[in-house]
């Protein structure tokens, strides 16, 4: 396995997971909303930069916006059930952060 795998698997087993967790303690506002656009924007613009890197810059965005997509869904889910957050629910949503892991390691035994 190359050095760049590993990064990625340490990456959506271990880093994944922290940061929906993380996202999961802090209570939505519109404060948190304009720091993840802000987030977003200055990846977005650090990845145009960075040349032959890009591809890369826009998976790393792609996979943020998907553990954002999750915490978001897992806090509405929260909300309509009265505030009341289920483990399991948790424990889901941090396991589903790990989904792009198996496409990417999918796509890699399809390549020639």
């Amino acid at each position: 396995m190359s050095a760049e795998m590993v990064l990625a698997f340490a990456l959506c087993f271990g880093a994944g997971p922290l940061l929906y967790v993380l996202a999961l303690r802090t209570p939505p506002s519109r404060v948190n909303l304009a720091a993840l656009v802000v987030g977003a924007l200055t990846l977005a613009l650090a990845g145009i930069t960075l040349g032959p890197l890009r591809p890369l810059a826009a998976l790393i965005c792609l996979w943020l916006a998907w553990i954002a997509a999750l915490a978001c869904a897992t806090a509405a889910a929260q909300k309509l059930a009265g505030g009341r957050g289920s483990r399991w629910t948790r424990l889901g949503g941090s396991l589903a952060t790990t989904l792009p892991w198996f496409g990417l390691a999918t796509a890699l035994t399809l390549s020639p």
